[in-house]
């Protein structure tokens, strides 16, 4: 019988040092660097060189897609089984992290950088996973193709010209989520609201990059003398127990507020610095757009506010205010939105439209597509059987999740890991952290799962 967490331990020196050379390189999309063969940045491009650099060291057949994404074959059989993984990642905050962020420290049995969760160390997990089923030279009657892209974190563009070029594999994962296997995910959808309300004494507001953030730091510029806030500022960050300060520029104040950032599909575990900035800002303006996010957003994840709360067989819809700009009396924001798949279109949009229509504002939106695999279904089954072989976990089953992966981006295909029940990667947040038993157990999982799936 093969000892696959054996095998994985063999190479687990060869598995960091990967893991070290993709995440030392700063992903994040830069559409300032973008070109042709490039489209997401030279960063992106580098990553996307690098890994494709790991698979042709090992002698496989590597090909870049027009620098959208790439693929590693393992094995040469026409059938392939897919493993999705992203090279991007979400930027990272200015304060907050322990380490610098894209160089991997190793301390109390972790991993501690960006992308090491999500998604460059389960990427190499499981390129590993196909790489010793390989290199035990066992029998199977798929090759494993492993894809990986470079836009999962802003609408997996990548992943969509990938698919135009090539052909979907007869099955597969993607390890960029949690145990057990993922057989649903809810829609998607940005609602991008804009417009014109006065400003009064509100000179701007700036909170957050990216609408699947949780945003950590909310920056007001307000009319007035600091000493005019200052106290009730305090007051109400100690009331809260929030972070923040109050500064004077020139004729006028700064205000910062620090909540929590946190994946949106999990709202609840974050603390949107928007929303509660805004509570204080009711108190020492009549600003509309200020009465807006107060009314509609504050401590509310789940739309009930805007009349849009609803909970499947999926769970409950989330909402997410992740970007918001205001300068000089224009409106731009983002709300990121988790929807199960029973909710329509209409269903979300007449709500929210009456909201906005007191205010003067305007939407635009794009529902996306749920996914919904049978959790009796062979792919699944295979999957969860070895995770519990590994982790004798019979308590968790198969599961439905709020976050969008690259499952999506092809039929028969389900996320699967990388991070285990109870644990918390602090993915998307700072100091983003993988446990080195847990990812080279990962390895294994996998390595037994694919096996299981491709074998002769």
């Amino acid at each position: 019988m093969i000892d696959f967490l054996e095998e994985v331990y063999k190479r687990k020196d060869d598995i960091i040092a990967d893991i070290e050379k993709l995440c030392r390189i700063p992903s994040v999309l830069d559409e300032a660097t973008a070109n042709e063969g490039q489209p997401f940045g030279a960063a992106c491009k580098e990553a996307l060189d690098a890994m494709l650099e790991i698979g042709e060291r090992d002698g496989f057949v590597c090909e870049n897609v027009d620098g959208y994404a790439g693929h590693i074959d393992i094995g040469d059989e026409e059938a392939a089984f897919g493993i999705l993984g992203h090279l991007d990642v979400v930027p990272c905050n200015k304060e907050g992290w322990n380490t610098d962020p894209y160089e991997v420290t190793i301390k109390n049995g972790k991993l501690y950088g960006r992308g090491v969760a999500d998604d460059k160390g389960p990427l190499i997990a499981g390129y590993y996973a196909a790489k010793i089923i390989h290199e035990l030279d066992l029998p199977v009657k798929m090759k494993t193709r492993i894809i990986f892209g470079c836009n999962e974190e802003n609408g997996s563009k990548c992943m969509k010209y990938y698919f135009a070029k090539k052909p979907y594999p007869a099955m597969g994962f993607t390890p960029d989520a949690e145990f057990p296997v993922v057989y649903g995910e809810k829609a998607g959808v940005n609602f991008q609201i804009t417009g014109e309300i006065e400003r009064g004494n509100i000179i701007g507001i700036y909170s957050g990059t990216r609408s699947n953030i949780v945003p950590e730091v909310c920056e007001v510029y307000i009319e007035g003398n600091y000493k005019q806030y200052k106290d009730s500022f305090h007051q109400y960050l100690a009331t809260h127990h929030l972070k923040g300060s109050v500064e004077e520029e020139g004729n006028h104040t700064k205000l910062t507020l620090v909540g929590k950032s946190a994946h949106a599909s999990t709202p609840e575990q974050g603390i949107n610095a928007t929303t509660a900035m805004c509570h204080y800002l009711i108190t020492v303006s009549e600003n509309k757009l200020v009465q807006f996010i107060d009314e509609c957003f504050y401590q509310d994840h789940y739309g009930e506010k805007l009349g849009i709360a609803y909970t499947g067989l999926m769970g409950p819809l989330t909402v997410n205010l992740g970007v918001l700009n205001y300068k000089n009396g224009h409106v731009s924001m983002i709300v990121d939105m988790r929807v199960p798949h029973e909710v329509n279109d209409e269903q979300l949009t007449k709500p929210i439209q009456a909201h906005l229509d007191g205010y003067g504002l305007l939407e635009s939106h794009e529902l996306g597509k749920a996914l919904y695999i049978d959790p009796q279904s062979d792919l699944v089954q295979s999957l969860h059987s070895a995770y519990v072989e590994f982790t004798g976990d019979h308590t968790h089953q198969p599961q439905a999740i709020g976050g969008g992966t690259y499952a999506k981006s092809m039929p028969n295909c389900v996320a699967f890991g990388v991070e285990f029940p109870g644990t918390d990667n602090k993915i998307h947040q700072n100091n983003e952290e993988i446990a080195i038993e847990d990812l080279l157990k990962a390895t294994a999982i996998y390595a037994k799962a694919i096996y299981n799936l491709i074998k002769k």
